[in-house]
Formats: structure tokens, C-alpha cells, sequence
């Protein structure tokens, strides 16, 4: 499934030098939830990611938030060279 990830400059970088995000990994399953945690919590960064179709619903926020309980590995194209 499609979801959006919510993140800030800073924890990209760290995420793009580790090569994965570390787990518990959250995210959204609607772009327009993403885009309102987004505004709210001044991150402005949201990367579309694929989750399994069986990643765990986070209780609460209308069964629009999902988490995986390992490690993200990020596609080569979230990779800088530097």
C-alpha cells in the first residue's frame, strides 16, 4: 500500500546517511492526513513510501495512521551521493 511519511530536513538526512529509517516506522495511509500533520507540526518533508498490505493500524487517528515494527530500507532514489 501507498503511505506518507512526515519528516523534517534534519531526521531525513539521518535517515538518507543510515540508509533506512528506523523502526517503529509511522505513516499515513491518506496524503490529505499527511499534509495536515504536515502544517501542524511544522515538518515539512512527506516522502510516499511502500508499506505492506497487512502493516499494523495505529489506534486512534481514524485508521488513517499505520506502523511497521521493523526497519524501512529506502528505495536508492532517496539516496544522496555526496
Amino acid at each position: 500500500m501507498k503511505v506518507y511519511h512526515v519528516c523534517g530536513p534534519k531526521r531525513l538526512a539521518d535517515y538518507q546517511k543510515a540508509g533506512k529509517i528506523k523502526a517503529p516506522v509511522r505513516a499515513w495511509r491518506d496524503v490529505y492526513e499527511a499534509i495536515r500533520f504536515s502544517v501542524s507540526t511544522g515538518r515539512p518533508i512527506i516522502l510516499r513510501l511502500k508499506f505492506p498490505d497487512n502493516a499494523e493500524r495505529l489506534p486512534g487517528h481514524g485508521g488513517n495512521a499505520v506502523w511497521l515494527q521493523e526497519d524501512f530500507i529506502l528505495p536508492e532514489m532517496f539516496m544522496t551521493t555526496r
